[in-house]
């Protein structure tokens, strides 16, 4: 098939523009360091960079809601080991005042008590930077334990919240009061924590011995339940350190995968921009030569 001049002008012309154009954009993909541009340059690409932004972007709200939980975590721990050391005191003046018949003694060590017995209740009403109560189960905008006329009662629920840490994983953010602050069985009743305390006061403003022996055994019984919260917290807290180990691998696997995807290959790019530009300097210098060619050069 015979080819024109027009042809042979145009079809140079659209080639060269070609390289142009293929030069440009690898010498704005230098420029930028990036694989794409634009989503079009390669659709099958783009969606699966999307893909992964997308799983990167999970892994981040799990490390988030995990960050939260461990400070949650954290002031639960403080709140429990206060309340513990407060009960190891209780303690110890229960054993100060087992027989002993001085009422002066027993007035100071009741006054003691009481102030124990506040900073107790106080503990156990403890809220997070949002203002939530610690111990109040779902509840967490209602008081955990409510003192009506001398009288400690529960009044949070029962309901325990989970927060995702992963696709397939959840942890439990809190306990209800009433498993930290827990009852004691008095011969089949059940007697909750704070009526332990007041029976304990009680017993010292009225020196009964027998009541003052049974508080001392009661309140043992309360500080080994409060010891065992704090085994539940450190558990919790290494569920929360073990994922956070996880989430920072998952991440650095997707960021390696998005920048094999992404990130431009300059080695690789320099040595194409350079072959290309090669090309196209021909391609100019053999246009340029034949554009200037006469008829009586075609016939010699």
């Amino acid at each position: 098939m015979r080819i024109s001049n027009q042809q042979f002008f145009e079809n140079s012309v659209n080639q060269m523009t070609q390289q142009h154009a293929k030069v440009a954009d690898l010498q704005s993909r230098i420029a930028e360091g990036k694989q794409l541009l634009n989503p079009s340059d390669d659709a099958e690409k783009t969606a699966l960079v999307q893909r992964l932004n997308s799983a990167y972007g999970r892994q981040e709200v799990y490390s988030s809601a995990l960050n939260a939980v461990s400070s949650r975590l954290d002031l639960e721990e403080a709140v429990v080991n206060s309340s513990t050391d407060m009960l190891q005191r209780l303690k110890e003046l229960a054993l100060m005042v087992n027989g002993t018949t001085v009422d002066t003694d027993l007035e100071a060590i009741s006054t003691e008590a009481e102030s124990l017995r506040e900073a107790l209740l106080a503990q156990a009403n403890e809220q997070d930077i949002n203002g939530n109560y610690l111990f109040s189960g779902s509840d967490t905008k209602t008081a955990s334990f409510t003192d009506t006329a001398g009288t400690v009662s529960y009044t949070g629920n029962q309901q325990r919240i989970s927060v995702d840490i992963s696709e397939n994983r959840y942890i439990e953010l809190n306990r209800p009061g009433d498993t930290v602050f827990s009852s004691i069985d008095r011969g089949g009743v059940d007697v909750g924590f704070f009526q332990v305390i007041d029976d304990f006061i009680g017993a010292l403003n009225t020196n009964n011995e027998a009541e003052l022996t049974r508080a001392l055994s009661e309140i043992d019984t309360l500080t080994d339940s409060m010891t065992t919260s704090i085994v539940d917290i450190g558990a919790r807290q290494r569920t929360v350190d073990s994922q956070q180990d996880i989430i920072v691998d998952t991440k650095l696997r997707y960021e390696l995968m998005l920048n094999a995807e992404t990130e431009l290959d300059y080695t690789a790019a320099i040595t194409e921009l350079t072959a290309e530009m090669l090309s196209l300097e021909a391609a100019q210098a053999s246009f340029a030569k034949i554009s200037q060619l006469s008829l009586f050069d075609y016939i010699r």
